[in-house]
C-alpha cells in the first residue's frame, strides 16, 4: 500500500513539472523576436518598392482577324468557337505576337533590348545586359502579351514599358507587325496558286499554238482544207457521176430500140458513157487512194489532229477561267486586322501592384510563419516528454 502511495505522489509531481516545461516550449517558439523576421522581409521589400522600384506603364488594345469572306457567325461556331476560319487565323497571330520574329522587329523599330536594359531603372525588374536570346525572349514575354479570347476571337495586346509613350509605341509596333506579317502570308499563299495557275495556263497557249501548227501542216502536205469537206466532196462528185452514167446508159438503151447501133446519137452516147465510165474509176481510185495513202487514213488522222486542237482549246478555256477564279479567291483570301480597341497613351502606371504584394507577401510569410512555428513546438513538445 505505501509503496503505490509513493509512485502516485511521483506521477502527480512529474505531472506538476511538465506542465511548465510546454508552457515554456509554446513561449520560447511563439514569440517576437522569431516573427520579426517576417515583418523584416516585409519591411524590406516595402522600401524597395517605395524607393526603388520602376514604375511600368501599360498600353493594350484589342483586335481582330477577319478575311473577305467571312461567314456568318451563325455558320462560323459550327466548327471552333471565335468563327471557324478566322479562329486558325487568330491562333496564327497570336504565335506569332509571341515569337522571337516580333522581338526582333521591335529591337530593331523601337529599340526593346535598349529600353528595358537601361541601368536607370531598378535591378531586379530591368533585363540583364548580357542575357542570352532564350532570356531575352523569356523577358520578351513577360512585358508584352497576346491573349486570345476563344469565344470571340478578339486577341488582347498588353504592352508595358517605363515610360508611357514607349509602352504605347509596344503596342502600335505589334500591331503594324501583325497587320503585314498576315497580309504576307495572305498574299503568298495568293502568289502561289496565281503561278501555279500562270504557269498551267502558259502549258495549255502552247499546246493549242503545238496543235494548231500541227493541223495546218497536214492540211498543207495533203492539199486540203478541211478533211470533212474534202472528203463529202469527192463522195458527192462520185455520186453525181454514177447518177449521170446511169442516166446516160437509160439513153443509149432508148436510143438502141429504134436506131441502128451505128447511128450517130447512138455513137455519141456510147462515147460519153466511156469517157464517164473511165473518169468515174479514176474518181474512185483518188477517193480509195492518194498517193499510195488512203483517204479514209487522211481523214482519220485530220480528225485526230482536230480533236487535239479542240481538246488543247478546251483546256486554254479551261485554264482561262482557272485564272480568273484564282484571282477572285485570292482577293476573298486576304486577311487583315480589325481594331476593335486602338491602344492609347497610358495616363499612370499600373505596375507594380505594391499593395497587392505586399499585402500577398505578408500573408505568405506568415502563414509560412505559423505552420514552421507548430511544427517546431509539436517537435519539442514530444523529445522534452
Amino acid at each position: 500500500m505505501d509503496k503505490i502511495l509513493v509512485k502516485l505522489r511521483e506521477a502527480v509531481a512529474r505531472e506538476r513539472h511538465t506542465g511548465p516545461v510546454i508552457a515554456d516550449v509554446h513561449s520560447r517558439t511563439m514569440s517576437f523576436s522569431s516573427y520579426r523576421w517576417v515583418l523584416a522581409v516585409v519591411a524590406i521589400v516595402a522600401i524597395y518598392y517605395a524607393l526603388l522600384a520602376s514604375d511600368m506603364y501599360v498600353s493594350d488594345a484589342q483586335v481582330y482577324v477577319k478575311s473577305t469572306d467571312q461567314q456568318p457567325v451563325a455558320a462560323q461556331v459550327q466548327f471552333l468557337p471565335g468563327g471557324g476560319g478566322e479562329s486558325s487565323d487568330a491562333l496564327l497571330v497570336q504565335a506569332f505576337l509571341r515569337s522571337r520574329d516580333l522581338m526582333e522587329i521591335m529591337d530593331r523599330d523601337i529599340g526593346f533590348t535598349e529600353h528595358f536594359a537601361s541601368s536607370d531603372h531598378d535591378f531586379y525588374s530591368r533585363l540583364d545586359a548580357d542575357a542570352s536570346a532564350e532570356d531575352r525572349l523569356k523577358y520578351f514575354r513577360s512585358r508584352f502579351s497576346a491573349s486570345l479570347n476563344p469565344d470571340t476571337g478578339i486577341i488582347t495586346l498588353r504592352g508595358q514599358g517605363y515610360t508611357p509613350e514607349f509602352s504605347l509605341q509596344v503596342v502600335q509596333t505589334a500591331l503594324a507587325a501583325a497587320e503585314a506579317y498576315i497580309n504576307d502570308v495572305g498574299h503568298k499563299i495568293a502568289t502561289e496558286e496565281i503561278g501555279f495557275v500562270e504557269t498551267e495556263l502558259e502549258r495549255a497557249r502552247t499546246s493549242v499554238g503545238s496543235a494548231q501548227s500541227n493541223l495546218v501542216q497536214f492540211q498543207n502536205d495533203n492539199g486540203i482544207l478541211s478533211a470533212d469537206a474534202t472528203g463529202e466532196s469527192m463522195q458527192a462528185l462520185v455520186l453525181e457521176m454514177e447518177n449521170d452514167l446511169v442516166r446516160l446508159q437509160t439513153e443509149e438503151k432508148a436510143l438502141t430500140s429504134y436506131l441502128n447501133p451505128g447511128a450517130a446519137e447512138v455513137v455519141a452516147v456510147r462515147s460519153r458513157i466511156a469517157a464517164l465510165t473511165s473518169q468515174l474509176k479514176l474518181e474512185r481510185v483518188k477517193l480509195a487512194s492518194t498517193d499510195g495513202v488512203s483517204a479514209n487514213d487522211i481523214n482519220a488522222e485530220a480528225r485526230n489532229l482536230e480533236l487535239e486542237l479542240k481538246f488543247a482549246t478546251d483546256l486554254y478555256k479551261a485554264a482561262l477561267v482557272a485564272l480568273e477564279r484564282a484571282r477572285i479567291e485570292s482577293f476573298r483570301k486576304l486577311k487583315h486586322l480589325v481594331v476593335v480597341q486602338s491602344p492609347q497613351l497610358p495616363d499612370s502606371a499600373i505596375l507594380p501592384r505594391k499593395l497587392y504584394h505586399l499585402t500577398t507577401l505578408f500573408i505568405a510569410l506568415t502563414l509560412a510563419y505559423g505552420i514552421i512555428t507548430m511544427i517546431l513546438a509539436t517537435i519539442r513538445e514530444h523529445r522534452d516528454v
